[in-house]
C-alpha cells in the first residue's frame, strides 16, 4: 500500500474515534448552576472545579453562572444537572416541585446585618430603608426574624426595597439609597472597612444550613452514584478551604481581587466559621 493511501486510511479510522470521544465527553458533561463565582456559598463548588476534585471523582462538572430562579427552573426542566443555591430550592420543594437538596456545604448562614455608620443598634433602623434581594428570599426572611427578635414590627418599622444581590445591596448602602442590608463575604468586609457597622450575624438568631447541592428527584433514581461523587468532591473542597488557609488567601487575592491583606483575613475567618465542620471523605 502506498504511503498516501495508508495515511488516508489512518485518517479515516482516526476521525470517527476522535468524534466518538468528543461526543462521549460532551454527553458526560455535568452543569452546576450558581449565581456567582464569588461569595462564600459558591466557594466550595468553585474550589471543587478549579482544584480538580470533580474530575478526581470521575465527573466532568462545570460551574455555569445564571440568575437564581434560572438555576431552579433549569434543574426542574432538567436542563441543569445540579443547583448550588439553597433557599429557592427549599421553597421549590415545599411548593411541590420535583427537586431535593442532597447536601449542605455550610453549617450556618453567611449573612451579616450591615447598617449605615449612624446606626448603632438594630432598634435604630426604625424608619429606615432596608435592602433585600427579593421578597420572600433568604435576606428578607432573615431580616424579618432579626427585627422581630429586637421587638420591631417588620411591616411598619422599616421599608423593604427589592435591590438585588449582595453586590447591588452593598452599592446601594454606599450610595445612601438604603441604610441597612444583609450582606455576605466579601461585601460585609468591604462595608466595615469603609466605616459601616456590622450589627450582627444571622447565626446569632438561628443556625441554619446553607450552600446546598440540589437535584431533580428523577436524577436521584437514575444516577445515585453520580450524586455521591458530586457530594464527595464538594466535601473535599470544604476540607481544602478549612485546612489550606494560605492557598485560599491567595485565591481571594487573585480570583476575587481582594488586595488588602486584613480584608482577606477577615473574609477567610467569616467563611471558615460557617463552613461544614464535619466534612469527611472515606474510600
Amino acid at each position: 500500500m502506498s504511503m498516501p493511501r495508508r495515511q488516508n486510511l489512518l485518517f479515516l479510522l482516526w476521525v470517527p474515534f476522535v468524534l466518538s470521544v468528543q461526543s462521549t465527553f460532551a454527553q458526560d458533561r455535568i452543569t452546576l448552576g450558581l449565581t456567582t463565582r464569588n461569595g462564600s456559598t459558591s466557594l466550595p463548588f468553585v474550589i471543587a472545579e478549579e482544584k480538580g476534585f470533580f474530575k478526581a471523582e470521575g465527573v466532568n462538572a462545570i460551574v455555569v453562572i445564571m440568575q437564581n430562579q434560572v438555576v431552579v427552573n433549569g434543574v426542574v426542566a432538567r436542563n441543569v444537572d445540579y443547583g448550588g443555591t439553597f433557599s429557592n430550592f427549599v421553597g421549590a420543594a415545599i411548593s411541590g416541585l420535583p427537586v431535593r437538596i442532597v447536601m449542605s456545604a455550610m453549617d450556618g448562614s453567611d449573612h451579616y446585618l450591615v447598617a449605615s455608620p449612624n446606626v448603632k443598634r438594630v432598634e435604630d433602623l426604625k424608619g429606615k430603608n432596608f435592602g433585600i434581594s427579593s421578597f420572600g428570599g433568604t435576606p428578607h426572611s432573615e431580616a424579618i426574624m432579626i427585627l422581630r427578635k429586637h421587638g420591631m414590627n417588620p411591616e411598619k418599622d422599616v421599608t423593604f426595597l427589592q435591590i438585588g444581590g449582595s453586590a447591588t445591596r452593598f452599592a446601594a448602602l454606599e450610595s445612601g439609597a438604603i441604610q441597612a442590608a444583609m450582606l455576605v463575604p466579601p461585601f460585609n468586609n468591604f462595608a466595615t472597612k469603609r466605616g459601616f457597622h456590622q450589627l450582627m450575624s444571622f447565626n446569632e438568631i438561628m443556625s441554619i444550613p446553607l450552600g446546598g447541592l440540589a437535584v431533580h428527584m428523577q436524577k436521584m433514581k437514575e444516577k445515585p452514584d453520580e450524586i455521591v461523587k458530586m457530594i464527595r468532591a464538594v466535601l473535599r473542597a470544604t476540607d481544602y478551604i478549612r485546612t489550606r488557609k494560605p492557598e485560599i488567601l491567595s485565591f481571594l487575592e487573585t480570583k476575587w481581587g481582594i488586595k488588602e491583606a486584613d480584608v482577606r483575613e477577615s473574609i477567610y475567618r467569616d467563611i471558615r466559621s460557617v463552613g461544614a465542620r464535619h466534612a469527611q471523605v472515606e474510600r
